[in-house]
């Protein structure tokens, strides 16, 4: 019983694959039934085994991306909460980015090519950013609770902001520059965030940043140079002096 069983379950992720390959290139009402199994190289009547439709085959993509976003970032961090709040949360960036690069045809898919494409998938694509706001929200809350973060730390916003610009992030590296993956640095990516953005809501932060290290006398105002006494601006005067 195993071995059909195995067979069945690799052929449709062989499915899945190509139906992901063509979705991200394509779109979803360019792509049709027939390219996904020419692609796939199988039989019209052996894709209908496994989806009922187009349809339910896009949203078994949809359901993946979450399912393996949850199994690479979240399973694989869960020890260093414990260990080092602040190590886990940039690892948790790190592999989260790893993860939408590993992955560029389902994050353009995600990002680009499901939202507005039927009202039948929005219900998928907002349980993908509701639950990874909600992991969001858990996160902030330890580290407030653990005294790591800004006690005053408004959760809901922050959680918001975070992931309004990490998949702004996701989308601008991994589908508009999908095609510069050799030059980019997601070391560099993940420390620019982390310390950019995070920098703001740890406790002991507060009043450390460059602007706030400055006292009042070393703010001198910019020095405007004198008027001439023409009443024009400099580009006039000139423009003047040669009519």
């Amino acid at each position: 019983m195993t071995r059909p069983y195995m067979k069945g379950e690799r052929r449709k992720q062989q499915i899945l694959e190509c139906a992901k390959k063509l979705f991200s290139k394509k779109g979803y009402h360019n792509t049709h039934v027939e390219d996904i199994h020419k692609e796939a190289r199988i039989a019209k009547g052996t894709f209908y085994e496994y989806f009922k439709n187009k349809e339910e085959l896009f949203i078994a993509l949809l359901v993946k991306f979450l399912e393996d976003w949850e199994e690479a970032v979240l399973d694989t961090t869960a020890n260093l909460v414990m260990e080092d709040i602040r190590t886990y949360y940039r690892t948790l960036i790190k592999r989260s980015l790893v993860f939408f690069q590993s992955n560029e045809d389902l994050c353009n898919i995600y990002l680009r090519v499901g939202p507005g494409t039927d009202e039948v998938f929005e219900p998928y694509i907002e349980q993908f950013e509701d639950k990874m706001l909600q992991y969001v929200k858990n996160d902030l809350d330890r580290g407030v609770k653990a005294g790591v973060l800004r006690d005053d730390l408004n959760i809901e916003l922050m959680a918001n902001i975070l992931l309004g610009a990490f998949l702004r992030i996701d989308y601008y590296y991994f589908v508009l520059k999908r095609e510069e993956k050799e030059s980019r640095d997601l070391d560099g990516i993940t420390d620019q965030f982390f310390n950019l953005i995070m920098e703001g809501i740890f406790s002991n932060t507060r009043g450390t940043g460059h602007m706030a290290s400055r006292s009042p006398a070393s703010r001198k105002p910019r020095t405007r140079s004198k008027p001439s006494g023409t009443g024009q601006p400099p580009g006039r005067r000139r423009a003047a002096g040669r009519e």
